[in-house]
Formats: structure tokens, C-alpha cells, sequence
């Protein structure tokens, strides 16, 4: 399919519970993807609750190796002063040579990541507030160029805040979101850039991105305003049976829980290459112009995500550019 993008999640989790080098290398890993012909690299946040580099750090390091690929935060939490992370996201955005999408989320509600809010002197409970005020926010100071502006919300309060440098486009990087909330599909296709789930089947997937469109229809935005994404964790390999043993290994040394507790909140499968291919279309299918691919491997080491960046750029990569 014309369009179609495919990008990679950096080993965020992997580089810090490694001792040795990792985390100094994440940006060679990143001129690796681009390199191997991937369209984007990606890093998410969990600073206290599952512990991971920092994802405007670790994108930071890549915007200065690479060239050509795009730079996204999957996903940010409310956890900064929106105007702090406005000028940061600024900052990168121009680092960058205008690369970067700013992906938003909430925090996937577990114990963890209440306490997680909590350490960070935040009430849990008010994170959509908090989310959405960010969000206008930081679009409001990239809209100004410079001028200061004044913020009244029920969480934050501007007073004649000004953020330089300027983002590369008048209305600063794109926003894309990670809830699949029927009041969160609404926004997305309203108001924002693009939509980026972790959804656990394409149908599911399918059934959001429809009202995602529908809202942004209603809207009288085009067909392009909004991007529909998903990201997914997959994992290559001779036989399914073995892409099934490196996936049941991931997930219990990443999150301490069985494969099968984690299938029901994420988008997680392995196979033959065109096993995964196969089940990516479907993807596709439902609306997915944006692949975003986390590369689960049997150990959290360097030389094994390498491997898998190599291998699924050798083996899958050629696939999904004819869909």
C-alpha cells in the first residue's frame, strides 16, 4: 500500500537493565533502523513503574545519528509541566529537522503506575484532565512563535509563558494518542494528529479507527488529518513455535507476567515471516497506515535486539512494502 510506514521500538527497558554500554549506544541502534530502511524510531515512557530510558533522551541521541527517519515518543504520561514539555518537545522538534511526532497517553492503570503518579506528587485520578490541558497547552505556545501566552485550566496556569526555539511547523509536531476510550477516538479525529493503540486483534483495531474517522468527518477534516498507527509487538522467526518461545520469554523478564495475561491488553504475536506478514495486513486492512513494531528477543541484550532489527528488516520489511 502507498503510504505505508513501518517503524521500530528503541530498547528503552532493555538499555537500562543492562550494566554493561547499552544505553550509549542507542543511537547507533537508531542509525541501524534507518540503515535497515525503517521509517521511524520510537521510545516509550515508565520512569519509575517499569523503569526505561528517557524517551526524549534516548530520541535525542537518535536525532543526532540519523538522518531521515522520524522520531515518536510512544508514549508520553502527563508527568511534566505542560510548558516544560512543550519546550522540550520544541527543542527536539528542531534538533530534529522537524521529525518528531509526539505521542500522548495517560498510563495504563495498574498499582504501579498509581504509585508511579504518586512519587511524581500527581493525583492518578486526574490524568485525562491532565493529559488534555497538556495538550492545549503545548499547542497553544507553538501556535504563538514566540509571543507569550496566558493559560487558565482546571490543573495549569500559564501567565505570560513564552517557548523558544519555535517548532519547525507553525503548529508544532504532530500529537497522536493511545486511548481507544470512545471519548478518546472522538478527540483524536477532532482535534488530533493521530490515533496509536496497542490493539489486541485487527478487527478491534478496525472498529476504532472507524469512529476515529467518523469523528474526524464530522469535523470536516481530510482523509490525511489524522494518522491511524498501531503499535505491536512481533516477533520473526523459522516456526511459529519458536517466535512463541522468544515472545513468552520477553514478556516474562519485561513484565514479570505470562504471555497469555499480557495478550489481553496488548497486540502480541510471532510466526514465520509471512506468518507475520500476513497478520499485519489485516492491520492494514482495518486502517493502520503506521506500523509501529516493538521487537521482543529470547534475552534483553544488545547483540539479540540487533538481530532482530537485521533479521525483520531482511525478512519482513520487503513484505509489508507490498502490501
Amino acid at each position: 500500500m502507498s503510504g505505508l510506514k513501518v517503524g521500530i521500538v528503541l530498547p528503552g527497558r532493555e538499555s537500562v537493565v543492562d550494566e554493561g554500554p547499552y544505553p550509549k549506544n542507542l543511537a547507533s541502534i537508531a542509525a541501524l533502523a534507518e540503515a535497515c530502511g525503517f521509517d521511524s524510531v520510537w521510545a516509550g515512557e515508565s520512569p519509575l513503574a517499569r523503569s526505561r530510558m528517557n524517551p526524549l533522551l534516548a530520541l535525542t541521541a537518535a536525532a543526532t545519528a540519523t538522518e531521515r527517519i522520524q522520531l515518536g515518543t510512544g508514549v508520553l504520561m502527563p508527568l511534566r509541566p505542560p510548558v516544560h514539555l512543550a519546550h522540550e518537545l520544541a527543542c527536539l522538534d528542531r534538533m530534529s529537522g522537524g521529525r518528531l511526532i509526539a505521542g500522548i497517553g495517560s498510563g495504563f492503570a495498574s498499582p504501579a503506575t498509581e504509585r508511579e503518579f504518586a512519587n511524581y506528587g500527581l493525583d492518578f485520578a486526574t490524568r485525562f484532565g491532565r493529559m488534555r490541558e497538556t495538550v492545549e497547552i503545548c499547542r497553544a505556545v507553538w501556535a504563538a512563535r514566540g509571543e507569550p501566552v496566558s493559560y487558565q485550566g482546571e490543573h495549569y496556569r500559564l501567565q505570560d509563558a513564552t517557548v523558544l526555539p519555535l517548532t519547525e511547523e507553525p503548529g508544532g509536531p504532530p500529537l497522536w494518542i493511545a486511548h481507544s476510550g470512545p471519548k478518546m477516538l472522538r478527540r483524536a479525529g477532532r482535534e488530533l494528529d493521530g490515533w496509536m493503540p496497542t490493539s489486541t486483534t485487527p478487527e478491534k483495531y478496525g472498529e476504532g479507527w472507524r469512529q476515529v474517522a467518523a469523528a474526524r468527518d464530522e469535523a470536516g477534516r481530510s482523509s490525511a488529518a489524522v494518522t491511524g498507527a498501531v503499535y505491536l509487538s512481533v516477533a520473526v522467526d523459522d516456526t511459529k513455535q519458536r517466535a512463541e518461545e522468544t515472545l513468552s520469554s520477553y514478556f516474562g523478564a519485561y513484565y514479570n507476567l505470562p504471555l497469555t495475561t499480557m495478550r489481553t491488553t496488548q497486540g502480541i504475536f510471532g510466526g514465520t515471516r509471512h506468518e507475520v506478514a500476513d497478520r499485519l495486513a489485516r492491520y492494514v486492512e482495518n486502517g493502520a497506515r503506521h506500523l509501529i513494531l516493538r521487537l521482543p528477543t529470547d534475552e534483553l541484550t544488545e547483540p539479540k535486539y540487533r538481530s532482530a532489527v537485521r533479521r525483520t528488516a531482511e525478512e519482513l520489511l520487503p513484505l509489508l512494502r507490498d502490501l
